[in-house]
C-alpha cells in the first residue's frame, strides 16, 4: 500500500484501517441517490451472480458442501437466495450512474492527495441496504476473488459512503482489523501472477499488444485453472486466516461513527464486518466504489459485469482529472513507469510461445 497512498496518510490508514477523508458530499447528492436505489425494485440482489464459474469455491466450506453446490444447482440457487435475502434487503451492483457525480465532487475537494500512484481505476458501485431484521455481513470475511473480477489485487481499495447515519445508536458500522493489528493478510497479488503463468503462453488467450483477455479463455482453460493447486493454496489462506482472526484478534477490529455523506477509504482486502444494525424506524444504506491500482501485469481489464458495463473510469491523480472511457480502461496505453511493479511475473519463454 505504500506505492499507492500518500505518505501523509499511510499512517493513518496503516493503524486505523481505513482514512477518513473529511470529505462530505453534499445534502442533495445523497439525497438524490436515496431516492434513485429506493425506487428500484424490493428485495433485489446481485451478489448470487457471482456464483456462477466461481462454484468451485464452495468446497472451501467443505466437501459434502462442494458436491451440493456444484452437482445439485436447484439446491445452490435456493441456499444462495436465502442466504443473501438474510443479509440484505437490496444489494444493487454496477447501476454507475452516480460515480461521475460523486467524482466531480471529490477532485473539487482535492480527493486525488490521498493517492501516491499516478492512476487509480473506478471499477463498479455497490448500494446495499437493510433493515434491523436483516444481518447484512456480519461475519468477518475478507473480499475472496472471483472470475466476475478477474482483475483484482491485495491492494485494491474502496470508497465508503454511508447515505444514513452510521453511529452507535444506530449500529450498521463498519468494523476493520487494521494492518498494524494484524498482518494476516491475504497475498491476494499472487492471483495476477498465477493468471499469467496459467493464460500467457497461449496466444490464442492474447490481444494484439500481448495481454490476457478474460473473455478469450475458453472454459476448458478455466477448469484446469481452478484445479490449480497455487490457486487452491490462495483460496485456503482465506480459511485459515479467518480463523485465526476470529480467534485471536477479535478485540483489535475498530469502528468509527460516520455521518450520511461522509468519504472513507479502506482496503475490502482487509479483514472486516459490518455492525448489526438497530434502528427500527429506517433503514442501513451504504454505497461503495471500488477503486482498482494499475499493475504491470499483462492482464486486461474485463468490460462486462453483470450484463453491465464496467472498468470505464479512469482517475488522473496527479491532475486530478476524471476520465470516462467507452471501452474498459486500456493498461496497454498507460506508460510502464506509472504502473505499480508486480514482481517476479511469469514470461513464456520464446519456445513455449513458438510451440502454442
Amino acid at each position: 500500500m505504500h506505492t499507492i497512498l500518500s505518505e501523509e496518510y499511510l499512517n493513518e490508514y496503516y493503524t486505523d484501517g481505513y482514512i477518513n477523508t473529511d470529505i462530505r458530499l453534499t445534502d442533495h447528492l445523497v439525497q438524490e441517490m436515496r431516492l434513485h436505489y429506493n425506487s428500484l425494485e424490493e428485495m433485489r440482489n446481485d451478489y448470487p451472480q457471482y456464483f456462477t464459474k466461481n462454484e468451485h469455491q464452495a468446497y472451501l466450506g467443505g466437501k459434502l458442501t462442494g458436491i451440493l453446490y456444484n452437482f445439485i444447482p436447484g439446491y445452490a440457487a435456493k441456499k444462495l437466495k436465502k442466504m443473501y435475502s438474510d443479509a440484505y434487503c437490496k444489494a444493487v451492483h454496477a447501476e454507475q450512474i452516480f460515480i461521475e457525480k460523486i467524482f466531480e465532487q471529490l477532485l473539487e475537494k482535492n480527493f486525488h492527495k490521498f493517492f501516491k500512484t499516478k492512476y487509480i481505476v473506478a471499477s463498479y458501485d455497490i448500494y446495499l441496504n437493510n433493515d434491523y431484521k436483516h444481518l447484512s455481513f456480519t461475519d468477518i470475511h475478507s473480499d475472496i476473488p472471483n472470475f466476475h473480477h478477474f482483475y483484482e489485487t491485495e491492494n485494491d481499495l474502496t470508497i465508503y459512503l454511508p447515505l444514513v447515519d452510521l453511529t452507535e445508536e444506530n449500529g450498521g458500522r463498519l468494523s476493520i482489523l487494521p494492518e498494524a493489528k494484524s498482518n494476516l493478510k491475504i497475498p491476494g497479488n499472487v492471483l495476477l501472477k498465477l493468471y499469467e503463468e496459467a493464460f500467457l503462453g497461449n496466444k490464442n488467450n492474447l490481444d494484439e499488444n500481448g495481454y490476457i483477455v478474460p473473455e478469450k479463455i475458453n472454459e476448458n482453460d478455466y477448469k484446469a485453472f481452478t484445479k490449480n493447486k497455487t490457486y487452491w493454496e490462495l483460496l485456503e489462506n482465506y480459511n485459515i486466516n479467518t480463523e485465526l482472526v476470529a480467534k485471536y484478534y477479535m478485540n483489535d477490529f475498530v469502528k468509527h461513527d460516520w455521518k450520511a455523506g461522509n468519504i472513507v477509504l479502506f482496503n475490502n482486502k482487509t479483514f472486516h464486518a459490518a455492525e448489526t444494525w438497530r434502528n427500527q424506524q429506517y433503514n442501513r444504506e451504504i454505497y461503495m466504489i471500488r477503486l482498482l491500482p494499475i499493475y504491470d501485469a499483462k492482464v486486461r481489464l474485463k468490460g462486462i459485469i453483470h450484463g453491465k458495463p464496467f472498468n470505464r473510469f479512469l482517475i488522473d491523480t496527479e491532475k486530478g482529472e476524471f476520465l470516462r472511457f467507452d471501452e474498459p480502461v486500456d493498461f496497454s496505453r498507460i506508460p510502464e513507469e506509472d504502473k505499480l511493479k508486480l514482481s517476479g511475473c511469469y514470461q513464456p519463454s520464446v519456445a513455449a510461445r513458438a510451440n502454442v
